[in-house]
């Protein structure tokens, strides 16, 4: 789960996206938008213009802005540099890695095969996703257009693999 942090920062930059190209919002406004206290969020968006997600600008009309290329931004973007690497354990971490201390050998580990599709297939869906198209679903499901999307429960079901060790 995305820690307060990373949602409160989500939220921030899609409410810049919404705003338009070039627009500049203050860390109190965005606060306010956001629901959360001014010097919290302005740790966290000073953390994301370290990172090169926002500019900054000082004085009366400063505030933050989104990169030039917003409509690229990727969710991974937002996210990584807030939370960290995207994988469940080190050992299945790309930029992150470090072998399990607890497993004998890692080598042969199933279990961090199957965290690694994890990990790739989540990162695969985080770059997809940019703030122009978080703001465009949000503007389908407003209209109508889109529907909200939910969980698909867990139902039992062998895998083609474990099908073949029995």
């Amino acid at each position: 789960m995305l820690n307060k942090r990373t949602v409160y920062a989500l939220h921030a930059l899609i409410h810049l996206a919404k705003e338009g190209h070039g627009a500049r919002l203050g860390a109190s406004a965005l606060a306010e938008r956001v629901g959360c206290s001014h010097k919290f969020l302005e740790r966290i968006l000073t953390e994301l213009r370290q990172a090169g997600t926002l500019r900054s600008t000082s004085g009366r009309s400063g505030g933050y802005s989104l990169h030039p290329d917003a409509a690229g931004i990727s969710l991974a973007e937002i996210i990584r540099p807030l939370e960290g690497p995207v994988a469940l354990l080190p050992c299945a971490s790309h930029r992150f890695y470090e072998p399990c201390t607890t497993c004998p050998t890692p080598g042969q580990c199933g279990l961090r095969l199957a965290l690694v599709d994890v990990r790739n297939a989540s990162v695969d869906v985080l770059k997809r996703w940019t703030l122009a198209e978080v703001v465009a679903a949000e503007r389908d499901l407003w209209a109508g257009i889109r529907s909200m999307e939910h969980p698909i429960p867990y139902e039992n079901r062998p895998s083609i693999e474990s099908k073949k060790l029995f």
